[in-house]
Parts: structure tokens; sequence; C-alpha cells
């Protein structure tokens, strides 16, 4: 499979404009091998994950967490420069799903909600509103179906359809046009066909929100003993940090993977019972338990290890032809006693 096919699975399943603005979502290192044959998932791109990637003979690598936040010159020794040194000889490629994939409609970072069978699930952290065009241009001859069908299924495209006139009519998101512009550009010149030019209308909807974290209702009320056995069951392990008074019933449940802690204000608006996510500071921890918000801080890895692992999975099925191996990785934080 080729590199631009293996990015645009990417893109679907986790498209780049999701992302915050702070973030880093996307190709961190550019490979030199063209085909893909061999896909290495892993949650952080450490250099231990790397090696073992490359050992294993990995063209193309995907990770959560980004290799870096903000560009830096590989002019010190530590963790970014001991990656370049394995990738790049290797022509090993490395790609970043960060908040592309959090903030993913249903995507793999739902997973808890999933095997909890929440109900009436609502995005519980609102991020980006992304408006949406119409455009509009002529063709003298008339719109190839399966070519009208290709674009169609672009990743933010809605529709598209060619009037009696020749004026084709494509609505899409507009932060994905730039992209779809790419492919349809591409597209009309391998058909041969000529086109005037682009002309582009903003529309009030349809309107695109993304955000992070989800709340729901559990299909039934359960004792809260009975809730936690059945958490520490889907995530491995029994011991976290808890804030606040613990409830008598959990029926409303809200969690945000990774670092959520500033999503507690907004899992106390949607009246959780539970909160579930990491990285809990001390402050935030007395504000949430003045608030009467009980929060459960899983800690940063353990949601999201076990999201890249069923992305791996999602991967695998959509890449056909190709060999898609998780690497886990090892949570740096350990309750004593735990292992």
């Amino acid at each position: 499979m080729k590199i631009n096919e293996i990015i645009s699975v990417l893109q679907e399943l986790a498209p780049e404009r999701y992302a915050a603005s702070w973030d880093n979502s996307g190709m961190q290192v550019a490979g030199t091998r063209d085909a893909v044959q061999r896909v290495a998932v892993c949650l952080d791109p450490l250099p231990e994950q790397l090696d073992r990637s490359v050992e294993w003979d990995a063209d193309f690598v995907l990770s959560h967490h980004p290799l870096y936040m903000k560009p830096m010159a590989p002019h010190r020794e530590g963790p970014y420069l001991r990656a370049l040194r394995t990738l790049l000889p290797a022509g090993t490629w490395l790609y970043s799903a960060h908040t592309s994939l959090d903030s993913s409609p249903r995507g793999t970072a739902c997973w808890l909600g999933d095997e909890l069978g929440l109900e009436e699930r609502r995005v519980l952290e609102q991020g980006q509103a992304f408006d949406s065009l119409s455009i509009s241009f002529f063709l003298q001859e008339d719109l190839d179906s399966a070519l009208a069908d290709a674009l169609a299924e672009l990743d933010g495209v809605f529709g598209v359809a060619q009037e009696g006139t020749g004026e084709v009519r494509i609505l899409c998101h507009a932060a994905a046009w730039e992209q779809v512009r790419c492919s349809l550009d591409r597209a009309l010149d391998e058909s041969g066909l000529d086109r005037t030019a682009y002309f582009q209308t903003r529309l009030a909807a349809p309107q695109e929100s993304v955000g992070f974290g989800e709340h729901g209702r559990l299909p039934g009320s359960l004792p809260y003993e009975q809730f936690t056995a059945l958490l520490a069951g889907l995530l491995g392990r029994d011991g976290w940090t808890e804030v606040g008074t613990r409830p008598e019933k959990v029926r409303r449940v809200a969690y945000l993977p990774g670092s959520g802690a500033s999503a507690a204000g907004a899992a106390l608006a949607a009246g959780a019972d539970v909160f579930i996510t990491g990285d809990v500071k001390y402050h935030g921890a007395l504000d949430a338990a003045q608030a009467g918000l009980h929060v459960l801080d899983v800690g940063h890895f353990c949601l999201e290890e076990e999201m890249m692992r069923r992305f791996s999975m999602l991967l695998e099925q959509r890449l056909e032809g190709v060999e898609v191996r998780f690497f886990p990785g090892v949570d740096p934080l350990r309750m004593r006693g735990m292992r």
C-alpha cells in the first residue's frame, strides 16, 4: 500500500482538522519508503518503542502522542535525537494521531463508553465547530458516476451532484476543502475533464462540531461497588485515585481519556455521578470535591493505551494487505503494591 493511501485512511479515521490548535497531530518524521507492508502502532513514540518497531522492519509507525509539540533542532542528546537516529536511517515514517483521534466522533477514544453500554451519549467538552461550503463549477461533459461516487466518499464531503446545465455542486466541511480540492483536481486531470473556476458559498448548515470525552447513562443504575468492579475489569486494574464522596449508586457516567481534569466542570454540569479521567492535580481535586463531583483518576496511560490497541485492530481491518502490530507500552506511574 502506498504512503498516501495509508495517510488517507488515517485522516478519515482521525481527521487532522479535528486537532486542537496547540497540538502537533500529523506527520512527525517523513520517511523514504514508498510502500507500506508493516505498520507499528504505539501510545508513545519513545526511543525503545521506535527501536522495536524498526527491528520488526516497520515501514510506518503510528503513535498517539506526538514526537514533539513545537519544532526543535536536534542539537542535544535526548529522546528526540535518539528517535531521529532510529527512524531516518531506516527510512521509516512516523505519524501522530493525537487530539485528532481524541475528538473523532465514535472513534476508539470512546471505547469505554462502548464497553459500559452508555446510552444518550453526548460530547463532554466541546472543541471546534466547522462551517460548510457549497463548491460549484461547470463541466461540458457529464460527471462519470464512478468519479462522483469517489468524490462523495472523500473525508468531509456531504454530497456531489450535477445539474442539467453542467454545473457540479459539492457540499463539504470548510476545513476539509483544501484536501478535497487537491483530490478533485487530480481526479479531473486523470479523467481529462476541463472545468471552470471553483465558486465557493459558505453555508450556515450543516455544521460539524467535535470535542473531547463523553457522558451518558448506564442501561440501569448500579450500586457503586458493583460499578467500580465492572470498571476494574475493563481497565485491567483495581487501583486508582478517588476524589470526593462516593455515590451510593451510579447511573450517569462521564469520562475523558488522558489528561482530562479541565473537564471536571463539564462533568458536573452533565450531572455525572462519576467522572473518569487522568492527571487530576491537588487544587483541581479540591475544587471537584467541594463541588460534589466524584472523580476517579485512573491515570493518563490506562485509557489511552487501550484506545491505541483498539485503533491498531481497526487499522488492520482497513489496511488491506498490510500487517499491523500493536507495541504495548509501560505506565511510568505505579501505585505501591501494583504491578
